[in-house]
């Protein structure tokens, strides 16, 4: 089964939204909606800019990292240049046309690695092994 993601493709991520149970969301203009429960990181410039495991810490700023404002600054109104999920792996390859490439990075055998909600309201679920999962709620 694949996954046709598509519709990402021209779309702006319109709103970022962290959650303190490690949550991330990231929403499109459209209403689709990616949501990674694993390893995420930011290349900018060929380097990795900022990951999930950044926030919060402290790496010796006066002030611990911000992602979900540094990704706001960084990612709002930028569009998808190509949209890309890896049949072996899973992983998610978002390249914007700024530049910028977000790359979801599920690293588990066993557990739900992302969920999306296309905009026509179906969720496609990375379970454990890279089987995938739809559903229209």
């Amino acid at each position: 089964m694949n996954c046709d993601i598509s519709w990402m493709v021209g779309q702006a991520i319109k709103k970022i939204v962290y959650r303190e149970s490690g949550n991330w969301w990231f929403h499109f203009a459209n209403g689709g909606v990616v949501h990674p429960e694993s390893a995420w990181r930011l290349v900018v410039g060929g380097h990795i800019a900022r990951s999930n495991v950044d926030h919060g810490q402290w790496f010796g700023l006066p002030a611990p990292v911000d992602a979900e404002v540094e990704l706001r600054s960084l990612l709002f109104g930028c569009k998808v240049q190509a949209a890309e999920i890896r049949d072996d792996t899973r992983d998610i390859i978002l390249l914007f046309e700024s530049g910028e490439r977000l790359e979801i990075v599920p690293l588990t055998s066993g557990y739900e690695s992302w969920d999306i909600k296309a905009p026509n309201g179906d969720w496609t679920y990375a379970q454990g092994g890279g089987n995938l999962s739809v559903h229209n709620y």
